[in-house]
C-alpha cells in the first residue's frame, strides 16, 4: 500500500509562494506610496489595499495645484481611486467622483479652463519624466473658457496627449500641417453630444499638435516660434459631416493669433456661429464652401465674407436643414 503524505506536507509549496509574493508586493506598495507623496497635498493620508493583485489607492477630497512662471494646473476632486499594476510603475489608472479641472496660460488673456464633470476616469503611462500616453474621459462635461463666450457640453468628452520630443526639422510634409518645426505634443480629442452654447449636439473629432523647434518645458519654449497645429477638427450630426477645420495657432504676451480654413456645407451658420450672429434657417448645401478664417483669441476671429456676387449654392432639400452651432 502506498505511503500517504499528510494534508500539511502538500500545501507547504503554496504557503511559501503566497508569503514570498506578499513580501514582493509589499515593496511594490512602498514604492507606490513614496511616488505618490511626491504629487499628494502634504499631509494627505495613504492607505493602500488590493493584495494579491492590483495595488489600490482610495482618496478623499483633495486639491492639487502646480504653477510656473506662465502656467497653473490644478484640479480639485471630490473622491479618487487610484490603480497601478505592482510590476508596472510607470502606469497609473484614476478614477475621480465629483472634479473640476483648471488651467490658466497667465500671459495670454482670457486663456483659461475649465472642465467640471460628475465623473472622470484618466490613464497615464511615463517615460521617465516624459507623458508617453495621458488618457481622460469626462462624463457629462462642462468646458468653459475665456477664449469663447459659449460653453461646451457634452455626454462624453475625451482627451488623448503624448509627448514626442524632438530637435530639427520636421520629417516631412503631412496632410493639415503647416508648420516646419518638428512635432513635441500629439493631441486628439472627441466628444459625444456636444453643445454649444444652445446649439444642436454634434460629434466632435479633433487631431493637432504642438511644434517647437525643441522639447517644451514650458510655456515660454513653446511660445518663442512654436505653433498649435490643428490638422482637423470636425463636427458632424446624424446626417454626416457640417464643418471641417484645420487651422494654425501661434501666441505672443497678448493674444493666440489664428489662421485657417473651414470647409462647410453650412456656410451661413458657420460664419453666424464665429460671429456670435443669431443661427439662421439654412438648408445643406450640395457641394462644401471653403471660409478662410483669421484674427486672433479672445474677442478677434472673423470668417471671410461670403462674396456677393456668387449664385446661392444648389441646396440639399431632402435632408435636414443645418444645425444650430451654438
Amino acid at each position: 500500500m502506498p505511503r500517504r503524505f499528510p494534508l500539511w506536507i502538500t500545501l507547504v509549496p503554496l504557503v511559501l509562494g503566497v508569503a514570498a509574493w506578499a513580501l514582493i508586493w509589499r515593496g511594490y506598495e512602498a514604492d507606490f506610496q513614496t511616488d505618490l507623496k511626491s504629487v499628494l497635498p502634504a499631509g494627505a493620508t495613504i492607505e493602500t489595499g488590493g493584495f494579491p493583485y492590483r495595488l489600490e489607492v482610495r482618496l478623499g477630497a483633495m486639491q492639487l495645484e502646480q504653477q510656473d512662471s506662465a502656467l497653473r494646473l490644478a484640479l480639485t476632486v471630490k473622491e479618487a481611486t487610484i490603480n497601478r499594476v505592482p510590476w508596472q510603475r510607470d502606469r497609473q489608472v484614476i478614477s475621480v467622483g465629483r472634479s473640476q479641472a483648471r488651467a490658466a496660460l497667465g500671459p495670454i488673456p482670457g486663456a483659461d479652463f475649465v472642465i467640471d464633470a460628475p465623473a472622470a476616469q484618466a490613464s497615464v503611462r511615463l517615460d521617465g519624466r516624459r507623458i508617453d500616453r495621458l488618457s481622460a474621459v469626462w462624463q457629462q462635461p462642462e468646458i468653459r473658457t475665456g477664449l469663447f463666450e459659449a460653453p461646451l457640453k457634452a455626454g462624453l468628452f475625451e482627451a488623448h496627449l503624448r509627448e514626442t520630443p524632438a530637435t530639427g526639422p520636421a520629417p516631412g510634409p503631412t496632410p493639415g500641417r503647416r508648420s516646419p518645426l518638428p512635432t513635441q505634443v500629439q493631441l486628439v480629442l472627441n466628444g459625444t453630444d456636444v453643445r454649444i452654447s444652445q446649439g444642436a449636439p454634434l460629434a466632435l473629432a479633433l487631431t493637432g499638435e504642438l511644434t517647437a523647434p525643441a522639447p517644451i518645458t514650458s510655456l515660454a519654449t513653446w511660445q518663442r516660434g512654436g505653433t498649435g497645429e490643428i490638422r482637423s477638427a470636425v463636427l458632424s450630426d446624424r446626417t454626416g459631416e457640417v464643418a471641417r477645420l484645420s487651422a494654425t495657432v501661434s501666441a505672443d504676451d497678448a493674444r493666440l493669433r489664428v489662421s485657417g480654413m473651414v470647409e462647410t456645407v453650412c456656410p451661413a451658420s458657420v460664419r453666424a456661429a464665429i460671429a456670435g450672429a443669431p443661427a439662421p434657417a439654412e438648408q445643406r448645401s450640395r457641394k462644401p464652401e471653403q471660409i478662410a478664417i483669421s484674427g486672433t483669441l479672445p474677442g478677434g476671429l472673423v470668417a471671410a465674407p461670403r462674396d456677393p456676387g456668387k449664385p446661392p449654392p444648389p441646396v440639399r432639400g431632402q435632408e435636414p436643414p443645418c444645425p444650430r452651432m451654438r
